[in-house]
């Protein structure tokens, strides 16, 4: 099958998307926060149990986070979503008990990054938190788990398809077996 604009269009939004520390400062709109907050909203998930929590951090709220980031680009971003797992309410899987709660809000936070670049906008997956504080500062249940924190933002400059060092596809895609 042949690629046509629409197609090729798809795979160049993933030859632009990368993590971006540091943010123009330029407010996200209220229509694009909603069209990603609504790419959320429809992810797929395990069983369809959708064991997720998302919070909005912007305006006043947001520079309670500037102690919490380590990197001064972060203090930045405009828009923070902090995203949450409910492994009370994911899939478990059978034989090993494995739940997926944290798989779940993942696959919904990887298509919500790339709706973000779709937009125009950049944005961080931030790992390098203190969940304790994070739970704290916004009075999330002990329940729950803080997965991560998206920094999102218009980025400095413009977001180009960029050569990205990974690994060969020999490295890492196996056929019929290891």
């Amino acid at each position: 099958m042949a690629m046509n604009d629409k197609l090729a269009g798809f795979y160049e939004l993933y030859s632009r998307r990368r993590s971006v520390r540091e943010f123009s400062g330029r407010h996200v709109e209220e229509e694009v926060l909603t069209r990603l907050l609504e790419v959320l909203r429809m992810a797929q998930s395990a069983a369809n149990r959708q064991p997720w929590h998302f919070i909005v951090v912007r305006d006043e709220d947001r520079e309670a986070f500037n102690d919490i980031f380590t990197k001064d680009g972060f203090k930045a971003a405009p828009l923070l979503i902090v995203a949450c797992a409910e492994p009370a309410t994911a899939w478990q899987r059978k034989p090993d008990g494995q739940n997926y709660a944290w798989v779940d809000v993942t696959i919904a936070i990887t298509e919500m990054i790339g709706a973000a670049t779709a937009e125009g906008l950049g944005s961080c997956w931030v790992a390098a938190i203190e969940p304790v504080k994070v739970k704290k500062l916004l009075e999330i249940p002990d329940t729950i788990d803080v997965v991560g924190v998206i920094a999102m933002g218009y980025p400095n400059e413009e977001l180009r398809p960029i050569e990205k060092d990974r690994l060969p596809l020999e490295k890492v895609i196996h056929y019929g077996k290891w």
